[in-house]
């Protein structure tokens, strides 16, 4: 069974198969049981609430209150749990998701409708999820393979949008919320806790809390012992108000903080050549006003302006092996960001969603070099140019048109970008990458409960700061600028099924992925040398061609009053049309098969099997990445226990994870995944009602 994962698309999509040809009862197929899976409903791709069922993209959603996400020790390992994501964990405070088998800066990250991703994401890997505190997240969705007409650069691969918890009005009496939380992981993997408290008014509603949290290093699978250094610890705080400013106008401020501090990067000191490679402090700082004004004119049925601001730091901490010399490196970011949305309405079988949205960064990059046995520190040109600067300026609208059995979709977007890069030689750059794309998409109703769906889409990602003018150390590689990129592009076609009836629900999906002038670093020289400090030199250059391709699905299937079967598979295969050869990083064939118990009396428990096949297939670049064993990484299989219950005043989980101490490690990780460790949480809430 461990080798044929894909076994588990017969379990999952079976019961569902046998509605083809059958005319559904009602809207949601046969209502003769006690069991109904309630129509999932998604923001992400009309930017907007619609119905998943209707839309031709495939999106995947899960809630916080799957047993799966609270059991997480990092958003990074909460999101590693939605079909179609695979999560590459270069450290503990690392995190980088991978969807249709792109990562890094070609996977957008929003939150709160707000990107995350900014013009010093780097291409592969990066930590930038895990700035996100996992106890704010109220839901994820992951729209696959999509993203560049409603939100803009970036979403080649696709677009992880995450919805953090927001306070409700009161509907009838005023009450205030308190909530503690703590969670422990044995071996000291984990130890965390989260105060809460929550106003509901019948005009205004708040939320605020905070989080400690401390990780310790990883007790690896059987055999590999603990990775020392990997733990690290972190604390967060967040805050947001909603205020009804009349039954016409809804306004929402929010700010989000998190702070982590001496985060190992595990492999580099791992393998010797580091004795200290640390990021000390790696920082988010999110706020954001929104407000939304509602209509009843059919073109501005509801208009929302959103201003926001948010700032990342980041300090590295190097020193290598035997070495009296210690490199700082920091990078700030503050990024201001405006925009206007307007939803309009011109007939009850038409829904459009226009905008015009501003992004601006601002890059301030500094390097010093200290002496730790004389004292003497100078200092240097940061990982970028100080003071360079991003502008984004982009306009675009989206339709969705519902004609009977079908259901139309089709948008475009124009995208403006300026780089401003003032280096030391050649002097101040100037780069105006502009985009145009679209997207159209088919959801046609063979049944109410059988969706055939197919959408094609161009997406595009701006060269960023990152990619003309990082000038240092990056992996293995000595990375040096290149100001004349243009922007890479991508053609996604989609085709599959849809199906949801009372007690099945699932998707099945194949996509095809061509992307052009990707760009990507090639062995050059500087000053004449192919080294700096004994490190190849690389730049990048738009070069590939590129195409990924495969299948993923997901299913549900209710079995009984409250047990539910669920499970999810992806195969990707990418292939760099230049080289005639694998692509890099490509994930493996991985799959998930789990059994999830509700009961009337408040108790929960749920079983899951996660697999994934070995990765052989490997690039050069795959083949040269000190994070990858030799031939390989090889296949694995985890199994996981959960159990809970909810009180009055009270919810207790606990809970095993790799029960069989399996060895592991994701493709593409540098580090090892947990063994057999044990975890419980409890949560302990009050409230209190006054008029």
């Amino acid at each position: 069974m461990y080798r044929h994962p894909a076994l588990f698309i017969i379990i999952s999509f079976l019961p569902a198969l046998t509605v083809f040809g059958q005319n559904d009862p009602d809207e949601y197929g046969d209502t003769d049981t006690a069991f109904i899976l309630i129509p999932e409903i998604v923001i992400s791709a009309q930017r907007s609430k619609t119905d998943n069922l209707n839309r031709p993209e495939y999106i995947s959603a899960m809630s916080s209150m799957d047993p799966r996400m609270g059991s997480a020790t990092s958003t990074p390992d909460a999101l590693s749990v939605v079909p179609g994501v695979w999560m590459q964990q270069t450290n503990l405070g690392g995190g980088s998701p991978f969807v249709r088998g792109l990562t890094g800066y070609h996977t957008l990250i929003l939150i709160d409708g707000i990107r995350l991703n900014n013009s010093t994401f780097r291409s592969g890997p990066n930590q930038y999820l895990n700035t996100i505190d996992p106890l704010l997240i109220d839901r994820v969705e992951v729209m696959k393979g999509q993203g560049s007409v409603p939100y803009g650069s970036d979403a080649l691969g696709g677009t992880v949008q995450l919805f953090s918890k927001s306070p409700d009005f009161s509907v009838a009496r005023n009450k205030i919320t308190g909530r503690l939380y703590g969670k422990l992981l044995s071996q000291g993997i984990e130890k965390s806790s989260r105060f809460e408290i929550e106003s509901n008014l019948q005009k205004t509603a708040i939320l605020a809390g905070a989080t400690l949290r401390d990780l310790g290093d990883i007790l690896a699978g059987e055999g590999l012992g603990t990775l020392s250094p990997t733990g690290y610890s972190e604390k967060a705080a967040d805050a947001k108000i909603k205020h009804r400013i009349n039954h016409k106008q809804l306004l929402t401020g929010s700010i989000q903080w998190q702070k982590q501090d001496d985060v190992p990067l595990y492999h580099k000191i791992e393998n010797g050549d580091y004795s200290r490679y640390h990021f000390d402090p790696q920082q988010r700082l999110l706020s954001y006003l929104r407000l939304e004004s509602f209509y009843e004119s059919p073109i501005f049925s509801r208009i929302i302006y959103t201003v926001s601001y948010q700032n990342s730091l980041e300090k590295r901490i190097k020193q290598k092996t035997g070495s009296t010399i210690t490199n700082e490196e920091e990078d700030k970011v503050s990024t201001f960001h405006g925009s206007v949305e307007v939803f309009s309405r011109p007939a009850s079988n038409w829904n459009i969603s226009s905008g015009l949205e501003y992004y601006e960064d601002l890059v301030s990059s500094q390097a010093m070099s200290r002496n730790d046995s004389t004292g003497e520190s100078l200092t240097h040109r940061g990982l970028y140019p100080d003071g360079s600067r991003s502008r984004n300026l982009a306009v675009y609208t989206l339709h969705s048109l519902n004609l009977k059995r079908f259901f139309f979709t089709f948008g475009g977007r124009f995208n403006h970008i300026q780089l401003l890069v003032p280096d030391e030689d050649p002097g101040e750059i100037k780069i105006s990458p502009p985009a145009l794309v679209g997207n159209a998409g088919i959801n046609y109703k063979l049944t109410s409960g059988i969706r055939l769906v197919t959408s094609i889409s161009t997406g595009f990602r701006a060269p960023n700061i990152n990619d003309v003018s990082s000038f240092g150390i990056a992996d293995f590689r000595y990375e040096i600028p290149n100001y004349d990129l243009k922007p890479e592009k991508s053609l996604n076609l989609d085709a599959g099924l849809k199906l949801h009836s009372g007690r099945y629900s699932g998707n099945i999906m194949l996509f095809r992925n061509q992307l052009n002038d990707l760009i990507t670093n090639v062995k050059s020289t500087y000053n004449g040398s192919d080294s700096i400090d004994g490190v190849q030199v690389y730049q990048r250059i738009n070069l590939n061609k590129a195409v990924i391709q495969g299948f993923e699905a997901d299913g549900r299937v209710g079995i009984l009053t409250g047990l539910t079967l669920f499970g999810n598979i992806s195969y990707t295969y990418g292939k760099d049309l230049n080289a005639d050869a694998p692509l890099r990083r490509i994930p493996p064939l991985n799959s998930r098969l789990g059994m999830k118990y509700s009961g009337s009396r408040n108790f929960h428990a749920m079983m899951e099997w996660a697999h994934a096949g070995d990765q052989t297939r490997l690039s050069q670049g795959d083949i040269d990445d000190n994070r990858i064993q030799e031939g390989g990484t090889p296949e694995w299989n985890v199994f996981n226990f959960s159990l809970g219950y909810t009180g009055i005043f009270f919810q207790a989980d606990a809970g095993i994870h790799n029960m069989f101490n399996e060895a592991y490690r994701h493709h593409g990780s540098g580090i090892d995944g947990r063994g057999r460790c044990f975890w419980i949480s409890l949560k302990i809430y009050n409230t209190w009602s006054f008029n």
